[in-house]
């Protein structure tokens, strides 16, 4: 059924001011190839991983690279907003600073809504409003790589929250909506 809203929808990404914390292991402890609403249940039952604070770094609310990982609290709000999405357990280590968090993998549906692949050198995504299922949150392909997108009502839930972490950057939408 395509989305019938007018909501706006905007591609998630890891905030570029903080300090990025980087994860050192996820290619020796999963396949996230796997991580798909197919084989996830092939997965571990939870995954630990080696992380890097680096000086002033924190463990944010959201992670999107290597793979989306969400904060407790922000797993909770994505729940509150889709029921159905399966979510993986997660706990980042740093060894050094002697730090640690948990976090929630949701395994993200697929969505097959791009208006047009962006050109080479074009980064903005234009989304297709009939392909749409409305989900709040979806993974899209560009080719080889992937973007996950957030819906608006879901965004500000967070931010309203006080989520750190994340950024967004609002995509075009083509197609007709029903809502005007």
């Amino acid at each position: 059924m395509a989305y019938q809203g007018n909501l706006k929808y905007f591609i998630l990404t890891n905030e570029e001011k903080n300090p990025l914390l980087q994860i050192m292991n996820i290619n020796q402890s999963i396949d996230v190839r796997k991580l798909n609403r197919k084989e996830y249940q092939n997965m571990p039952s939870y995954v630990l991983l080696n992380a890097k604070l680096g000086i002033d770094g924190i463990f944010p609310d959201i992670i999107e690279k290597p793979v989306l990982l969400l904060s407790r609290t922000a797993m909770e709000v994505v729940g509150l907003y889709d029921s159905n999405i399966p979510f993986l357990f997660f706990v980042l280590f740093d060894t050094d600073k002697k730090e640690c968090a948990s976090y929630f993998c949701p395994v993200l549906e697929e969505e097959d809504c791009l208006a047009r692949k962006p050109g080479p050198g074009q980064r903005e995504l234009i989304l297709d409003r009939s392909k749409m299922t409305g989900i709040p949150l979806f993974r899209i392909r560009t080719g080889t790589e992937s973007a996950v997108v957030i819906r608006m009502d879901l965004a500000e839930s967070l931010l309203e929250r006080g989520a750190i972490g994340l950024n967004l950057k609002e995509v075009s939408l083509t197609g007709s909506s029903m809502l005007r």
